[in-house]
């Protein structure tokens, strides 16, 4: 054995073996999302297209058919039916309203990006190199497009059951905890109800400030009831911003405080303290 079959068997032995890595959409990293779906899919084509986002595909209408969009679209449609399906079946002593503020928060971008991050669907997304960099693979509404891609492409390939199982393993078994989540409550349309209940009409947000790079702005809000300022709140878009703004509000609501600052006003008296 010559000298360089000598050195590179001794670095076999001596240097540990590099880990091998997956490459998103690869079929060993499909196999896995395979395993955690619990389906085995007849086209694979179709999972695949379910975790293709637009940026990595070539720009053009013709090749965005290619990404995950028009599955997201498919998904959304066969989500919102499984979820109204069991929601009138389950709640038989609920009316229309309430039935819908539940199906609104289980397929809102938050609990289904939840979800989406609970089983590390980014690490299988396809995804462009910008929006790799800009933090991709955990930004909750590109997860939970995909999440609604990955329904669309069970669908097509197995059919509404399939679909079905998935939906409720993974969100309909758990409603109970996500609506006892406080986290969750919908303090926008509850600081509404609120205000409109004592006559002070619809709550007022402004724009305070935004601060930060064009892909990772921070936004600042304020919200009015009837000209008084019960909170502010800041958050990655102005929903959240307006959101925990509207939680504040919630906590510091005095209706006799918002009535005596208005009767001052339209007396032109000194506010009270």
């Amino acid at each position: 054995m010559n000298l360089r079959k000598k050195t590179a068997n001794l670095l076999r032995v001596l240097l540990p073996r590099r880990r091998e890595t997956a490459t998103p959409g690869g079929d060993r990293q499909l196999d896995r999302l395979q395993s955690l779906l619990s389906y085995r899919f007849k086209d694979e084509k179709l999972l695949k297209q379910s975790l293709t986002h637009t940026s990595a595909v070539d720009s053009g209408q013709a090749n965005r058919l290619d990404s995950n969009e028009r599955l997201e679209f498919l998904g959304d449609a066969v989500l919102n039916c499984l979820v109204t399906d069991f929601l009138y079946a389950a709640y038989s002593d609920k009316a229309e309203g309430v039935l819908s503020k539940i199906k609104s928060l289980l397929v809102s971008r938050k609990i289904l990006g939840e979800l989406a991050v609970e089983m590390d669907l980014g690490d299988y997304m396809i995804l462009g190199v910008s929006e790799r960099k800009t933090g991709g693979r955990m930004r909750l509404s590109v997860l939970s497009n995909a999440f609604e891609a990955v329904i669309g492409a069970l669908y097509l390939d197995g059919g509404l059951e399939v679909a079905r199982r998935f939906v409720e393993g993974r969100l309909l078994s758990r409603i109970d905890d996500f609506l006892n989540d406080a986290d969750n409550v919908n303090y926008k349309s509850k600081i509404l109800e609120m205000s409109q209940s004592d006559g002070f009409g619809i709550p007022r947000y402004a724009l305070v400030s935004s601060t930060g790079p064009d892909h990772a702005k921070v936004f600042h809000v304020r919200i009015d009831v009837a000209g008084v300022t019960l909170g502010e709140g800041s958050g990655a878009n102005k929903k959240v911003a307006q959101q925990r703004a509207a939680f504040h509000a919630t906590q510091n609501y005095d209706r006799e405080k918002i009535r005596l600052h208005n009767k001052g006003e339209k007396r032109d008296e000194p506010l009270p303290d």
